[in-house]
């Protein structure tokens, strides 16, 4: 399989679980473990799927797609970073290091994908007052309408992120002047910091900056002694 068929196929998988997200069904798809699980079945290596999934799964535990509450895109996070992990990959790159650049792009990917949610959320108020003036006149089709828009928009929206994101990333890390080492370290120690550094991006509260600073304490030390 093509590099360029492989990000359309994640394109698509990133299109439909973002649907789940908030859109329709709620089926918790969405989560980055089960998306970067089937986005590890995508790309041939279901290992580096939950590798991945988990690591982003750890950062955004406490976030769910509730409400109009903002929250990242995890379900494009989550296939972009397994996505990128595995072209790295089948490109000759060393496993850590593909993994922690998958990450590290996933968690940008997420905050990328959030602003994102909230042009869709306006666009949807849009459809409602379509439905509403529908409902008005006596066409109620025009609420299975706004619905049907509804839904395409998310997935198109999260398609369209998750192919441009792959694709201007993957040809970006490509061209770098430098090649990435090869004695890199084992590949779940990538997760601690990294986990860490996502951590602290979202922390809110003191309970949560002092489990960030442990996280990262932790990591430094264990990588530290490889």
């Amino acid at each position: 399989m093509s590099d360029g068929t492989l990000v359309l196929l994640l394109a698509l998988l990133a299109g439909a679980l973002s649907v789940d997200g908030t859109a329709a069904l709620q089926l918790m798809f969405s989560q980055p473990l089960v998306a970067g699980s089937l986005a590890g079945l995508v790309v041939g290596d279901p290992i580096l799927g939950l590798t991945v999934g988990a690591t982003l799964q750890l950062v955004w535990i406490a976030v769910l797609p509730v409400g109009a509450a903002a929250f990242p895109d995890a379900a494009l996070a989550g296939v972009v970073g397994v996505g990128l992990a595995g072209l790295l990959s089948r490109a000759g790159a060393p496993a850590g290091w593909s993994v922690a650049a998958g990450i590290i792009v996933a968690l940008v990917s997420g905050a990328i994908g959030q602003r994102a949610i909230a042009v869709v959320r306006r666009l949807n108020v849009r459809y409602a007052a379509y439905a509403a003036q529908r409902a008005g006149l006596g066409d109620p089709g025009g609420v299975r309408v706004a619905v049907a828009l509804g839904i395409a928009t998310r997935f198109v929206v999260g398609a369209i992120l998750a192919g441009a994101i792959l694709g201007v990333s993957f040809v970006a890390l490509q061209a770098l002047p430098f090649a990435p080492p090869a004695g890199t370290f084992p590949t779940a120690l990538w997760a601690v910091p990294l986990a860490a550094a996502g951590i602290a991006a979202a922390a809110r509260t003191k309970t949560e900056w002092l489990f960030m600073g442990a996280g990262l304490v932790f990591g430094v030390i264990v990588l530290a002694g490889r």
